[in-house]
């Protein structure tokens, strides 16, 4: 009886495993037409400290405050 119980868990549970493992994580879902990639957004907040900077910087000189 133990042999033919062992038997029937395998049957079942090893396609499971198998259906489960490959599945997608969490993080993984799909683009939208509003999805940008991360580096993108990393550029643009750079580029936005350094104009904010360069402007801070631009009227401590008192060239092109405004």
């Amino acid at each position: 009886m133990a042999d033919n119980s062992s038997l029937t868990f395998l049957q079942f549970f090893l396609p499971v495993f198998f259906f489960l493992s490959p599945s997608p994580s969490v993080d993984a879902r799909p683009k939208t037409k509003d999805d940008i990639p991360q580096a993108s957004f990393q550029d643009n907040a750079k580029r936005i400290l350094q104009v904010l900077e360069s402007k801070r910087n631009c009227c401590r000189l008192q060239v092109c405050c405004g």
